[in-house]
């Protein structure tokens, strides 16, 4: 990940956009909960 980040940094054409981090945060946080629903779910 910080890998993929250094070398995208070093790109002139990728322009990071401030709000990425927030967005996969909420992407993953979203993917975690479905994971979770899906577990409690068939317990019901």
């Amino acid at each position: 990940m910080l890998a993929i980040r250094h070398r995208s940094s070093r790109n002139p054409y990728f322009q990071f956009h401030p709000l990425h981090t927030a967005f996969s945060l909420m992407g993953a946080l979203i993917l975690f909960g479905m994971l979770i629903w899906f577990l409690v779910v068939p317990a019901h």
